[in-house]
């Protein structure tokens, strides 16, 4: 990584990606890599004393948090290239960097650092057998996916907090009921979605969205949102980021990248 950074503000040009992107995005990698991915988990937990020491380190650690004590950390130690899986690429861009920010052209950029790193690694010849295609391909479905949905989250969120998720008839009607969390995209209309919560034992909706929200929607799409129903029609009452399908998947269907030994 920081060979990359050193040749990318030696080599720069006009147009091309500037080396403080670069530097942001790939420290973001790494502490996604340490702190989300499944690269440093030096220990399982398997009873009660191993359990209660995570707790006690957790609630220190919260302590430290709330003072602003606390900064992240962005050493990846030895921790050897090979180890980095497409997988971890696809995590990163469609999820982590998703939920930290809805701005497209921070996505773009972050996307176009990737790429330009992948290919440094490619040239240097670092790779081994055809993992810089494995990357490749990753990035081609994951990045116009991160892309639309960071452009889907950013329209959701003023739309639901300007009020127009409640139509002119339900002002001033009560809510029946509430759903939260994150709820998978089962079906679209012409008119409306419908969402599949793991927590709940049926397909909430229809909920009413305008078409050009619609159009940028994808069956299998993951929102973070309440909902709550007020007389006969569901609404957003608040939204968070939007997780494309190509990145969130069931808890069952989650296989695991290999542990390292």
């Amino acid at each position: 990584m920081e060979l990359f950074i050193k040749q990318l503000s030696m080599t720069a040009n006009a147009g091309d990606v500037k080396s403080e992107t670069a530097e942001q995005c790939l420290e973001m990698l790494a502490q996604y890599l340490i702190h989300y991915s499944d690269l440093f988990q030096d220990m399982e937990m398997n009873d009660e004393d191993d359990f209660s020491d995570w707790e006690e380190n957790l609630e220190s650690h919260m302590v430290d948090l709330l003072e602003g004590d606390v900064e992240p950390s962005g050493d990846l130690g030895n921790l050897p290239l090979e180890a980095l899986d497409p997988e971890h690429v696809r995590d990163f861009l469609g999820w982590f960097v998703v939920r930290e920010s809805s701005d497209v052209d921070l996505i773009q950029g972050y996307a176009t650092v990737l790429q330009q790193w992948l290919e440094f690694v490619h040239n240097k010849h670092w790779w081994k057998k055809n993992e810089y295609i494995d990357f490749v391909e990753i990035m081609a479905e994951v990045t116009p996916a991160a892309e639309r949905v960071a452009r889907l989250s950013r329209v959701l969120f003023h739309f639901v907090r300007s009020g127009g998720a409640i139509a002119p008839r339900l002002r001033g009607k009560r809510f029946s009921r509430f759903v939260e969390g994150h709820g998978r995209v089962n079906s679209i209309d012409e008119l409306s979605i419908a969402l599949d919560f793991d927590s709940q034992n049926e397909i909430i909706g229809p909920i009413p969205l305008p078409k050009v929200i619609l159009d940028l929607v994808e069956v299998g799409d993951v929102f973070d949102v309440e909902l709550g129903l007020r007389g006969d029609t569901w609404m957003m009452v608040d939204i968070g980021p939007v997780y494309p399908a190509c990145v969130y998947v069931e808890v069952e269907e989650y296989q695991g990248l290999e542990k390292l030994s």
